[in-house]
């Protein structure tokens, strides 16, 4: 991990700590007035907000297959976060019996995790399916594109802005999050059959290839 990412996710921890402390402190009555003031959770939050997946489908600025992709990931990641995928053994049975709907769980075998792993830089583990014919993934050294997975996550499971996503990542060129979330879903939707991207996850691929590289070089250089 590079200098400048290792402060961009020192800086997304700090601000994720003041985030919920701001949602959990507790304010207190003095003198009949109220001092302090109380977040809403971010569950509230998000009933607030329209869903930025289905604001992007609706605007055609993403396929309805990617947004298709986007809910199968929701629901994965819900599962997860309630701890009904913690272990592999438990995906389909728990003591004779089921404990989580069979679709969520062929989903996160076969199309999630794949699609994680494509993404986090493990192809070996990762050949994407078309089909029953696998495509084998060439070798990655740092993953493919990493911040795509945690961008994608963010914006379909906690509902962030992709303008919020990349002011908390300072990324000063507008449209960057637009670029890697397009990505992260073009990936899923191929590797489920729904659309062919190869041609276009490979374009990116080498357009982040040459951006982590001039990245990679300023480090060195301002290092020095």
């Amino acid at each position: 991990m590079s200098a400048r990412e290792d402060r961009a996710r020192l800086q997304r921890l700090r601000a994720a700590e003041q985030d919920h402390f701001e949602r959990t402190r507790h304010s207190f009555i003095l003198d009949g007035r109220e001092l302090g003031y109380v977040k809403p959770t971010r569950e509230t939050e998000a009933k607030l907000r329209p869903d930025p997946i289905a604001k992007m489908v609706a605007n055609e600025s993403l396929t309805r297959e990617r947004g298709r992709a986007a809910i199968e990931i929701r629901e994965v990641i819900e599962a997860l976060m309630a701890g009904m995928l913690a272990r592999a053994a438990d995906f389909r049975t728990s003591g004779g019996r089921p404990q989580i709907p069979e679709r969520i769980a062929m989903m996160h075998a076969q199309q999630y995790r794949p699609w994680a792993e494509y993404l986090a830089g493990r192809p070996e583990q990762a050949a994407l399916r078309r089909g029953s014919q696998p495509i084998p993934a060439a070798p990655a050294r740092a993953g493919r594109c990493p911040p795509a997975l945690e961008l994608a996550i963010d914006v379909v499971f906690d509902g962030r802005s992709l303008i919020d996503c990349e002011r908390a990542r300072g990324w000063r060129k507008h449209g960057t999050a637009a670029k890697l979330l397009t990505y992260a879903l073009a990936v899923y939707a191929d590797q489920a059959g729904w659309e062919r991207n190869r041609a276009e996850m490979a374009a990116f691929e080498a357009w982040w290839g040459r951006r982590v590289g001039r990245a990679s070089r300023g480090d060195q250089v301002r290092s020095r």
